[in-house]
């Protein structure tokens, strides 16, 4: 079941999100902890008009259990199935349910760690798209324990939000965490936050906020960061290569060099780049403002802060994909992998060609294309218009692509190359069996080392 999305323009909030964000508000408010889970297929393709399972709702992940979820010591077992251990859980579910009421929580224990979270409104699930996320807030009232329930569509702008508010990481499946205030932040920055607070209000006391902001005011070169990351990626085990053919996962590694570790230290560089900025604008002459001073200046320069934060986020995207393609190139040249990087043929610029650029002007069956995308969503189909008579494969860690469309990619000859994580056991990606899609280590070693390498030889491109 897919639903087809119209994508709003940059920086432009759709109704729909700006409802979502206010329920999330509501979600968080009161709230002791908020679980959240990425969901998976099942946990969707049972509310699709034509039901593909029979899971009638949602699988209740470990980290759930006992911290979140009563435990399997706390569950009462059924008298007619003792295997099954069940309660009932008081729900709400705003915009489908408004009023509390009860939904299953069965635990099967002769199903190994199988649980279900049952029957949920299926409105809320039926037209989302794949790793979709679902938040539960644990709340209290009079009668006891209940559980506001939300479910974020995976191509809404909402769904970054969370992604922000929690901090959670690509590779993220589930967990449970604080519940948010107006002033909490995640965990794991809050001493990195502390720490840069501390030292702008004693630059401001001493006089120097001037010249820290003037510190502050460049982020690093893109060449610089992905450097970085790659050494402290390459220091964290001295038997790592970026040698694709040595590398058990060399997709799963390209996505840790991505989203995590290039990501973070670009996130540092920028907390400090766009406080820079911000403070600029409140404290124009370098002194403290008085608060009259503070709220005529965030108002009258809303429009600039407005931009900081556009900006921001604009750029993270850019950034991202701009890594991606550095570390697959990295992995080319450790690997001794012939190719050219942005052969511009006529209107063409493809992101990797193989084994070089006179084969792909030749138009040669010999060549290929490897483009990188981190995320795909309409992008994908600018990706044909590079074929000239070779295979197309196109990288990326996008996992909300929707099985329709690459059902589409696979009539128009596209291979998706995506990390070796996607294919695992228990991922929540929708298009993993699907054969046009390969892991990296089967891009590198089956169709480069065994099937393209000696043909190349023999044209003395390797």
């Amino acid at each position: 079941m897919n639903v087809e999305h119209t994508a709003e323009p940059d920086g432009v909030i759709s109704e729909d999100d700006l409802a979502i964000l206010r329920r999330l508000d509501v979600l968080y408010g009161g709230a002791t902890k908020v679980a959240i889970k990425k969901l998976s297929k099942n946990d969707r393709s049972w509310a699709w008009p034509v039901a593909e399972s029979h899971q009638a709702g949602v699988y209740v992940p470990q980290e759930f259990r006992g911290s979140f979820f009563p435990s399997d010591e706390e569950l009462p077992a059924r008298i007619d199935k003792p295997h099954i251990l069940q309660t009932s859980i008081r729900t709400r579910w705003p915009g489908f349910r408004d009023a509390v009421a009860n939904m299953q929580y069965r635990r099967f224990t002769n199903k190994a760690s199988e649980a279900h979270f049952t029957v949920p409104p299926k409105d809320a699930f039926a037209y989302v798209g794949p790793a979709s996320f679902l938040l539960l807030a644990k709340k209290n009232d009079s009668e006891g324990v209940f559980f506001d329930c939300l479910v974020v569509d995976s191509d809404s702008d909402a769904y970054g939000a969370v992604e922000r508010q929690f901090e959670v990481l690509p590779s993220f499946l589930a967990g449970v965490f604080d519940a948010p205030s107006l002033d909490s932040v995640p965990e794991n920055i809050a001493d990195e936050l502390d720490t840069l607070i501390a030292e702008f209000v004693a630059a401001v006391r001493k006089g120097e906020l001037p010249q820290l902001i003037g510190q502050y005011r460049r982020i690093p070169d893109g060449a610089s960061i992905t450097d970085l990351a790659q050494t402290k990626w390459l220091s964290a085990d001295n038997t790592r290569t970026f040698n694709p053919f040595q590398l058990n996962c060399p997709g799963d590694d390209l996505r840790e060099l991505t989203t995590e570790i290039e990501f973070k230290i670009y996130r540092s560089h920028e907390l400090r780049f766009r406080a820079a900025q911000a403070l600029e604008i409140i404290f124009r002459d370098g002194l403290a403002p008085t608060t009259e001073q503070i709220v005529q200046r965030v108002i009258r320069h809303f429009i600039p802060l407005y931009k900081v934060m556009l900006d921001a986020s604009q750029q993270r995207k850019t950034r991202v994909g701009a890594g991606f393609e550095s570390h697959i190139r990295k992995m080319l040249q450790a690997g001794q992998i012939p190719y050219a990087e942005q052969a511009v043929v006529s209107t063409r610029r493809p992101d990797f060609v193989l084994p070089n650029r006179p084969l792909y002007i030749a138009k040669s069956s010999d060549a290929m294309v490897l483009a990188a995308k981190t995320t795909l969503r309409e992008r994908w189909k600018q990706v044909p218009m590079e074929q000239r008579n070779c295979t197309v494969f196109l990288a990326t860690m996008d996992e909300k692509v929707t099985l329709s469309a690459v059902k589409e990619m696979a009539n128009l000859q596209i291979t998706l190359v995506v990390p070796e994580a996607f294919k695992a056991k228990g991922t929540v990606i929708e298009y993993a069996k699907e054969p046009n899609v390969l892991t990296f280590k089967q891009f590198f070693r089956e169709e480069i080392a065994s099937r393209r390498k000696p043909r190349w030889v023999d044209l003395g491109a390797w």
